[in-house]
Parts: structure tokens; sequence; C-alpha cells
């Protein structure tokens, strides 16, 4: 006997779809490292298969069509809080715009010193981020590459700090291909020295907790003076490369310009 669908669970089965080709789509992205900058369509699709589930319940659904709505409520309803949940609140760096940059020592992912006062003369970008472990922190870190022409040009230096372990950095960087000087910080040393530890901890697993430097970019050029900061004060949102791009043409580009040979010599150093 053929069963007919009743509206609650026409809903409940539309709304489940809905959250299905929403999360099959996050899935691709996260596996190819390309987390978008802005979310929210993300978030309003979730959103609504939640409410259509509710209201396919509410209606009441059948056995079919009930599952079908449990399923987008619990789904749409944990990404929407999980997007609530992304903020964090914006802490006060240690260096300023105009200021000098907080020197550092350290020993890269590589076994290698490193010493921020090796890259005087040259221009870098100094980002923090929380690890590899996180799909927007490796997305952010290779739509990076896309400025790779525009950094080479300038001899502008990368160079990245994480709570990751040099362990963990060799591990995961594979996911970004980003040419950068990669420094663990573990116990947020370097990031305490930005005061740039991030309120909110990571739990990957009860009984472990994580401290994590709060996401920021910072611009730095030949003298060591800082130019630009770019802080989130949203885990899911990013230093777009267009907004770094802009940033580097509005400081840097209205110093002296170069000669070609002169940012040759820089792009090699």
């Amino acid at each position: 006997m053929a069963t007919t669908l009743t509206l609650g669970s026409m809903l409940g089965f539309a709304a489940a779809a809905l959250v299905l080709v929403v999360g099959a789509r996050w899935l691709q992205l996260m596996q190819q490292v390309r987390i978008p900058e802005d979310t929210r369509g993300f978030v309003v699709a979730c959103g609504l298969s939640a409410l259509l589930g509710i209201a396919a319940l509410v209606l009441g659904a059948g056995v079919g069509g009930g599952i079908a709505a449990v399923v987008a409520v619990v789904g749409g309803g944990a990404f929407v809080a999980l997007s609530a949940a992304s903020g964090q609140p914006a802490r006060t760096p240690a260096v300023t715009v105009g200021g000098p940059v907080v020197p550092f020592t350290a020993t890269d992912a590589d076994g290698r010193p490193f010493d921020t006062a090796s890259l005087r003369g040259r221009p870098f970008l100094l980002k923090f981020f929380r690890g590899h472990w996180c799909p927007y922190c490796t997305a952010e870190l290779r739509r990076w590459e896309e400025l790779r022409l525009e950094l080479d040009a300038r001899g502008i230096a990368i160079v990245t700090v994480c709570a990751d372990t040099a362990e963990q950095i060799r591990a995961g960087r594979g996911k970004h291909g980003l040419r950068a000087t990669m420094v663990p910080d573990p116990a947020l040393a370097i990031t305490d020295r930005y005061n740039l530890r991030s309120p909110k901890n990571f739990a990957p697993k009860p009984g472990v907790i994580i401290p994590l430097p709060i996401p920021t970019t910072i611009l730095v050029d030949a003298t060591g003076t800082v130019r630009w900061i770019d802080q989130a004060t949203d885990y899911m949102r990013r230093s777009d490369p267009d907004r770094v791009l802009t940033a580097i043409r509005r400081t840097l580009d209205d110093e002296p310009q170069l000669s070609t040979a002169t940012r040759a010599s820089r792009a090699r150093r």
C-alpha cells in the first residue's frame, strides 16, 4: 500500500536533505583545507534546516520523516551552536602600530635557531595561529600562498608561531604548503610576550586542555616597526589574503620604491 507523505514528513525530509548537503559541502572544504572567510551562508542554511525540522516534528512527520527531522535539528543546531561559540574577546597586543616589534629568539620546527633580529632590513609577516589541527588555521595559511608572487616581489618573509610542538608542525605543515619559518610555542612563551594568549582553551578530549594563541597577523617593515595588526575576534574568520595584500600596499608601498635588483636580493635572503 502506498504511503502518503504528510506536510510534516515532507518538511522533515527537506530539512534533512538541506543539512546533509550543507554538511557534505563543509566536509569537502575541510578536506581541501579551503574553509571560506565568510561562513554566514552555512550558518543560515543550518539554522533553516533546524527550524524546518522542528516544524516537521510539531506538525507530525511520521517515523521516517521524524527521524529525518531529528537529524536536521541535531545537525543544523550543532553547527549553529559552534558558530555562536566561535567568538572570543579581543586582547590588546603588546605591540602597537608605529611601535617596534617585540624581539624573540627560538628554535624553529626544523631545529634551526631563529632570531627576529636576523630579519632586520627585511619586512615580514608574523602570524600567530592555533595549530595545524585547526582547519580554519590551515585554510588561512594555505590561502596565503595566493600572495606568494606579491610577497616575493617585496622580499617579505613569513614567520608563524603556534601552540604545536616541532613534531606536530612537521607532520601538519604539508596540509598548506606555506613557505615560512615555523616556530613551535607549546608553552606559549612567545605568545605571552605579545599578550596574545586566548582566554579560551582547546579540549580535544576529557582531561586534556591546550592553551591557544589568538589568531593574529602582524606586518613588520624593514626597520622592525609594526605597520599593521589584524586580530581575529572569531576563530572561524581570519586574515583574508585580499585584506593582507591591501595592508601591505597601503603601508609598505608608501616607502621609497625599491629597485628590481634590491627586491630580488631581499627575496633570496
